[in-house]
């Protein structure tokens, strides 16, 4: 009896989320780093998963801090949701970069809101975010499908910068409390966006992000998402990566869904599919199932017949 009750609670220990196991503290494991060219020194922190295995690939996820987190210490910029991200993007690498004291991500003033992409010259510390990126892939096994960017306030103002600026390398992006170009809407308008505000917001005015999703929805734009909170201010950060959903849907976009390759955007005949899914080969490569799956299927089966097997015990009891 008492095995059997082992087994029970073994069987509904792994049929737990994996992604419910957090990270461990940051600021203890990430990797201080910098990237320096001619014109700025980018202190960044880099994230690995942990048991980071060089012959898979992991999505990238940058995160841009906002204005009061600059500076040159490399630990500023963890003040505000990196760990939660950390937490619950357990199989990402992900970004940090710090950005210098009196610098933007973007140079443009907050208090405008909206910003012109064509009047305003990419920042410094913008292309040399560009330039690490690079050399990232170059270093680590980046899927190149799946790098995200995600920012608050003035780091809010960088993603939409990246999206516009690079809208060929990011598959997509969250924006909280920034200001974009309201005149880019046809070129966001294939672009996946979660975009947060608060309309009593004093320091990045919620027309921001209000008329520039507005342009891209009066593109066509589907992709779009936008939550304003009503009646907050500046700090909506925390809830608005906390929205349910959200980081599971970021993961789910693909920049190949808006820029196909020529593979992927040549059908391939039935007849070929059906010879592929036919042959040895094919039915091996079915079998290679992940461990979450093995898992899953486990548990499923295990714990109803666990529970029959429980309850046969009980009754002849």
């Amino acid at each position: 009896m008492k095995r059997l009750l082992i087994f029970i609670m073994a069987m509904l220990t792994l049929s737990l989320p994996l992604n419910s196991l957090a990270a461990g503290d940051i600021n203890q494991t990430a990797e201080f780093c910098t990237y320096e060219n001619k014109d700025t020194v980018l202190p960044y922190r880099l994230i690995l998963p942990e048991g980071y295995d060089a012959e898979k690939t992991y999505p990238l996820i940058f995160f841009f801090h906002g204005a009061g987190e600059r500076g040159n210490d490399n630990k500023l910029q963890f003040f505000h949701c990196v760990q939660y991200l950390a937490d619950q993007l357990p199989e990402c690498i992900i970004v940090a970069p710090q950005c210098p004291l009196n610098n933007q991500w973007v140079d443009t003033p907050w208090v405008k809101g909206a910003y012109s992409v064509d009047n305003v010259p990419e920042s410094n510390e913008m292309k040399a975010v560009i330039e690490l990126l690079e050399e990232l892939k170059g270093k680590y096994s980046v899927d190149t499908d799946r790098i995200y960017a995600s920012g608050i306030s003035m780091g809010g103002f960088g993603v939409w910068d990246v999206m516009m600026r690079h809208n060929d390398i990011f598959a997509a992006g969250i924006a909280v409390c920034g200001g974009g170009d309201v005149s880019k809407g046809e070129l966001l308008k294939d672009t996946p966006l979660f975009v947060f505000h608060g309309d009593a917001d004093t320091a990045v005015p919620v027309t921001g992000s209000r008329d520039t999703v507005q342009a891209i929805k009066n593109a066509g734009g589907t992709l779009v998402e936008y939550v304003e909170y009503k009646g907050a201010g500046h700090g909506i950060w925390n809830d608005a990566f906390k929205t349910e959903g959200l980081l599971e849907k970021l993961l789910e976009c693909k920049l190949s869904d808006r820029y196909p390759t020529e593979e992927s955007s040549e059908p391939v005949p039935e007849s070929e599919t059906e010879t592929e899914a036919a042959s040895p080969d094919a039915a091996e490569e079915s079998k290679g199932l992940s461990l979450p799956v093995i898992i899953a299927i486990i548990a499923a089966v295990a714990i109803p017949v666990a529970m029959i097997i429980f309850l046969l015990v009980i009754k002849r009891k």
